[in-house]
């Protein structure tokens, strides 16, 4: 009996990840870039790129560091290893550790529910979603710190691992406090996220590699930027509250549209992540004197728009090189339309000369000697001449009928207006030439065999043309032994699409430089009929062609 609930796949996640990501963890838990709440971006980024199979086995180790730092903050404020919330009882301990590790992951999922990956995270739509997934994300954290606060009694916040501004609940007294405490989670959880996600959708996604090294040549010139505007921000202090200058921040913001406009969305996350670096050491060297939240407003909404930004100009510079590309092939395709066009010129007056050879040679030399007969025929001739002249001019009666008869097959095969496509490729000429040849010659028909009912004369001599050239091709040049011929016939968007295949187990080409004029001629008969042919060699010589009606 199967078992209801199936069994959850379930796999540890690699040592070289797990490493890290703990150092990590603890790491930005104590920097935390002044209320950037980059644990919850380091979660998202590691749910987001790693397997769902991993998942409880993350969901336990981030649980597990965050006691750690339950702990150590327990330790650095209060000198006790978890005496500050003992008398609060086991809830606390819940969601302060064990909860906010799923809320990253429910922002994870719903990205991935509406079709973000790593291989399209990048793109503008994916940069959107993801955007509405930081939300979430940053509105589930608030809503989780909120029960922590209320369930606790007590509103406050942990700053580079120590409880600060601890004040009790008493509404509507504690209101503003309440307000200030949402607005900056929220915005902290959102400013996490895509402050660490695309820097580790670069890092970790191979994809995204190309072109790093020239992205982060240009960017050193942060690096050179950046003590300068540390110590204009000093010198030069306009308002002492604000941190650094409403002059500063408009040129770094300046500085972070150019080089997302440089460099796309990678651009933007180095850019912004600079900028976000140089806003921290600026707060902390001023005491943290700055208003956090318009710190954080600056960053989100700089962060969002630059991401943004850069997503849509990648994606210009991706619609503008496939532009350049479908634009180099139609060029590519009027160049061969027109050697085509030239080739048929050619051919044309070649096939009119040679016509006009045969008619001149073969009936000339035919009506001459029937004039010949006829005026040495006598009414004194004796019967047996006259019988003897009978007999000759009948013989080049036929020699003129089969001749004619020659030219005209030239110019129209009589079998295929007689037996149709499908015979006249199986049982007509190409079958007789394989089989004076010893050559094994083998046709197949797939798909509605009554739309070839329908095709039009000039596409039956197409297809039947391009069989015969090809299987004359394969019968005098390539010592094979067996030749396969398959005709694929259906409806697509209105038009019938007719594919042929000729496929031969010879020598091959010594290479596709040795395509001449028989397969230059049944590639423009294919290119007249708006569809395409290709050859490929070795094993055999393989013809593909598609004619479209």
């Amino acid at each position: 009996m199967p078992p209801i609930v199936n069994k959850v796949k379930t796999s540890l996640p690699p040592m070289h990840w797990i490493l890290p990501v703990l150092v990590l963890h603890l790491g930005f838990f104590f920097i935390g870039f002044f209320h950037w709440m980059l644990v919850a971006g380091l979660v998202f980024s590691v749910a987001f790129v790693r397997p769902r199979a991993e998942w409880p086995a993350w969901y336990v180790l981030f649980g597990a560091v965050s006691m750690l730092q339950y702990f150590i903050v327990s330790w650095l404020s209060f000198g006790t290893l978890g005496g500050a919330y003992a008398a609060q009882g086991p809830l606390l301990l819940l969601i302060g550790n064990w909860v906010h590790p799923l809320l990253p992951m429910a922002g994870v999922a719903l990205a991935q529910k509406q079709g973000v990956r790593a291989d399209n995270a990048h793109t503008l739509r994916g940069m959107w979603l993801l955007h509405v997934s930081a939300v979430l994300v940053a509105a589930l954290f608030t809503l989780k710190d909120f029960w922590y606060v209320f369930t606790e009694g007590m509103v406050g916040d942990v700053r580079q691992g120590r409880i600060v501004d601890m004040q009790p609940i008493i509404l509507p007294d504690s209101m503003p406090a309440l307000v200030n405490f949402g607005l900056g989670h929220f915005m902290g959880a959102f400013v996490g996220v895509i402050l660490v996600f695309p820097a580790a959708l670069w890092l970790l996604v191979p994809k995204n590699h190309a072109g790093s090294k020239r992205i982060i040549n240009s960017a050193l010139i942060y690096l050179y930027l950046l003590p300068f505007a540390l110590l204009l921000s000093n010198l030069v202090d306009m308002s002492p509250e604000a941190g650094l200058t409403a002059i500063l921040q408009i040129l770094l913001l300046a500085a972070v549209v150019v080089f997302s406009f440089l460099h796309g969305w990678r651009g933007a996350a180095l850019s912004v992540l600079t900028v976000s670096i140089a806003i921290a050491v600026d707060d902390h060297l001023r005491g943290g004197s700055g208003d956090i939240l318009a710190l954080q407003l600056f960053v989100a909404v700089m962060g969002s728009m630059a991401l943004l930004f850069g997503a849509s100009v990648d994606e210009l510079k991706l619609k503008e090189s496939a532009l350049q590309a479908d634009k180099g092939r139609l060029q590519t395709a009027l160049a061969a339309l027109a050697d085509s066009t030239r080739r048929s010129m050619h051919s044309e007056e070649l096939e009119r000369k040679r016509l006009a050879r045969e008619l001149h040679d073969d009936m000339g030399q035919i009506l001459t000697a029937m004039q010949a007969q006829i005026s040495v025929g006598h009414p004194h001739a004796s019967e047996q001449e006259r019988l003897a002249n009978s007999q000759s001019l009948e013989r080049l009666t036929h020699k003129m009928s089969a001749s004619l008869k020659s030219v005209v097959n030239a110019l129209t095969p009589d079998e295929l207006n007689q037996l149709g496509l499908y015979a006249a490729i199986t049982y007509g000429s190409p079958a007789q030439l394989c089989e004076l040849s010893q050559v094994t010659y083998q046709v197949e028909l797939q798909g509605d065999s009554l739309l070839l009912d329908e095709l039009d004369p000039l596409t039956n001599l197409a297809a039947y043309r391009i069989v015969q050239e090809s299987v004359s091709n394969a019968v005098k040049y390539a010592l094979c032994s067996h030749i396969q011929v398959r005709l694929r016939i259906g409806m697509r968007g209105g038009k019938i699409h007719l594919f042929l295949s000729i496929t031969d187990d010879g020598i091959g080409l010594k290479s596709l430089g040795q395509i001449t004029h028989g397969f230059h001629s049944i590639r423009d008969r294919a290119m007249a009929l708006n569809g395409v042919l290709h050859v490929h060699n070795l094993p055999g010589v393989r013809v593909h062609a598609l004619l479209r009606q």
